[in-house]
């Protein structure tokens, strides 16, 4: 039998459900263990011995790992996120390469709002004091009173526009491709250069892809641009974030407070964003919903069944 594996471990937690039609596509399933959120390096290649097909999260395939894997012939990512794999190098290798786009819109979009919630409102803050015996009563913000900028208008960042408006933001977006531009204009949406547009909002919200263009674009010159008191919400991809950057202006105040879902290393290390009561972390999880990871790793099988019979 065709060997393959899975090493999303979003899949790996609900791999008994699936195993039959794994079975049924006359594939023999490897499920290797994944200590943390990822593979990479010669731990990769060793749990790939043998495999030809491989539904991934968010593993290490650069050229050097695909050139040890000759009987590789199919990476299916689980996710729409492919800066993990050396995308030239694996045509070059006769490595197809799938992902899963479309199916995260509304789950990262809700974790986005909710950040906003949390940071305009002072929620956190506020069960904090009133669990160490204080009753505070911070003056929040109207959402409609309110402006923002999303960064990356993909299926998720325009899932985040439309909610932004229904709520009575005024929305501004920030996207070179062709598709983005279109989407704009059709729902009337202002959009340019993100630095420019950073400088007159109450929000930036970042949800683009991490590719040599947004690679720490939000970092100390882009924020010091930014209007005095606003808010940094980041649920794209960690590395567009300079994390250092983000501490310096929390801790000036030039930044009123922010909220990171993903971070430039995963898990995040002990530094000082883990100290600063005006930044909310998260643990790279906006994604993560039991309707949406269903469906997706009915997507990422589907995609690795047919990629391998092609």
């Amino acid at each position: 039998m065709t060997r393959v594996a899975v090493t999303c471990t979003h899949l790996q937690r609900d791999i008994e459900g699936y195993r039959q039609r794994f079975a049924d596509a006359g594939l023999d399933l490897v499920v290797p263990p994944v200590p943390g959120q990822e593979l990479a390096g010669a731990e990769l290649v060793a749990a790939m011995d043998g495999i030809v097909g491989v539904v991934a999260g968010d593993d290490q395939f650069t050229r050097e790992v695909m050139a040890q894997l000759p009987e590789m012939k199919m990476i299916s990512k689980w996710g729409i996120g492919l800066d993990g794999i050396d995308l030239p190098a694996a045509a070059e290798l006769g490595i197809t390469v799938s992902n899963t786009p479309g199916m995260f819109g509304n789950e990262v979009a809700e974790q986005g709002l909710a950040y906003l919630f949390a940071l305009v409102r002072g929620i956190i803050d506020v069960d904090r004091t009133v669990r160490a015996g204080g009753w505070p009563k911070p003056v929040g913000r109207s959402f409609a009173a309110l402006t923002a900028l999303v960064i990356g208008l993909g299926d998720i960042g325009q899932t985040l526009a439309t909610k932004l408006d229904l709520l009575g933001l005024t929305v501004s977006g920030s996207d070179p491709s062709d598709a983005a531009q279109a989407w704009a204009a059709e729902h009337g949406m202002a959009i340019g250069d993100p630095a420019t547009l950073a400088r007159d909002v109450d929000v930036v919200m970042i949800t683009a892809p991490l590719n040599d263009a947004t690679r720490g674009m939000v970092d100390a010159d882009f924020i010091a641009g930014m209007r005095p008191g606003s808010w940094l919400i980041n649920v794209g991809r960690g590395p567009v974030v300079v994390g250092s950057a983000v501490a310096d202006a929390l801790d000036s105040g030039h930044l009123a407070g922010a909220a990171l879902d993903v971070f430039e290393i995963e898990p995040l290390e002990d530094n000082r964003l883990r100290q600063l009561d005006n930044l909310i972390l998260g643990s790279h999880n906006a994604s993560n919903t039991y309707e949406a990871c269903h469906r997706t790793h009915d997507a990422s099988i589907t995609n690795l069944i047919q990629g391998l019979e092609s």
